[in-house]
């Protein structure tokens, strides 16, 4: 049998060659492994994190509780603040004030969530600090989290904010150890809201009678507008008063409180705006809930703030 030996040039060759081999696959490797740290050989390419959403504003989280009871959390949301670049942007970090937040009953008409009260399921507000936060958000389509305060009941919240930012969706609240509240906790909602602002006509009490009247004798026409987050409401009023007056204050969410001044006294009431369903246009109509400060029901929280003084008045379908 013939043998061949591999001379001393021909192995020198090949083993050149295969360090050739070993070398450009490590090179090949490294590659893609810089490729894949995205830093490798430039101080250029850095991780970046994304911005969370600016969610500041408007909102209205309806809280439905296992008890049946059903609360809308009418907020006025701040968003921190941080520099990126010389330019100011949102850090994700949410939350509201005293000032910014305010408590009110529903109950469902015609499948609108309506007032019944204002306080919430903890009580009244007129006497109460209330507040929400802290809270985070990260990203659109992800979870934010935050508590919120309710007549110094705390609960804790996780809810998903929407793909657009105008809604946040399959929440829960759970309340936390030594709540005096006995709300259980439940399911919550929410949606960027803003006021419907527009020409309004409806029926009031008259104004020196607002606490105790038994009839709305006023036929009204409000003119609102809103700037900055605050209301105002331009009242022309016919019949047992015949003038005008003008209510003006803060907004959260839906719900507001506008004072004005009438024969020197000054004058404080509580609003809410909701959707009534008007049967004869078969459509709901956007409509103002509108009571007395001076009602009993804001320093007792088991009494309601009857019908009896409300200014209930609807927009003007065109």
């Amino acid at each position: 049998m013939l043998r061949f030996a591999v001379s001393g040039v021909i192995k020198k060759r090949f083993t050149a060659a295969r360090r050739v081999g070993s070398n450009a696959a490590t090179a090949v490797a490294l590659v893609v492994l810089c490729g894949a740290l995205l830093s490798c050989g430039s101080s250029n390419s850095t991780l970046t994190t994304q911005t969370p959403p600016n969610i500041a504003g408007g909102w209205e989280f309806i809280a439905i509780s296992n008890d049946g009871s059903v609360t809308g959390i009418e907020v006025a949301l701040t968003e921190g603040q941080v520099i990126e670049n010389s330019i100011s942007v949102p850090n994700g970090q949410i939350s509201a004030s005293s000032a910014q937040i305010a408590f009110v009953s529903l109950t469902t008409i015609s499948q609108n969530y309506n007032v019944t009260s204002f306080g919430g399921s903890c009580g009244a507000t007129a006497t109460s600090t209330n507040s929400l936060g802290p809270g985070s958000v990260t990203g659109y389509g992800s979870p934010v989290t935050f508590t919120f305060t309710e007549n110094g009941s705390v609960f804790n919240v996780t809810i998903t904010l929407s793909g657009d930012g105008k809604s946040m969706l399959n929440g829960t609240y759970t309340p936390q150890s030594g709540n005096a509240c006995s709300d259980p906790g439940g399911t919550i909602t929410g949606t960027s809201v803003s006021v419907p602002t527009g020409s309004y006509t409806g029926q009031m009490c008259p104004l020196e009678s607002a606490s105790s009247c038994s009839s709305q004798s006023d036929s009204v026409t409000a003119n609102v507008s809103a700037k900055s987050g605050q209301v105002n409401l331009s009242l022309a009023l016919t019949g047992t008063d015949n003038t005008s007056f003008t209510l003006a204050g803060p907004s959260t969410g839906n719900s507001f409180s506008a004072q004005g001044t009438f024969q020197g006294q000054t004058l404080t009431y509580y609003g809410y705006f909701e959707q009534v369903y008007d049967s004869s246009l078969e459509a709901n109509v956007p409509s103002i809930f509108l009571v007395s400060a001076a009602d009993a029901c804001f320093s007792n929280p088991n009494q309601s703030c009857t019908t009896a003084t409300v200014l209930s008045l609807q927009q003007n379908v065109i």
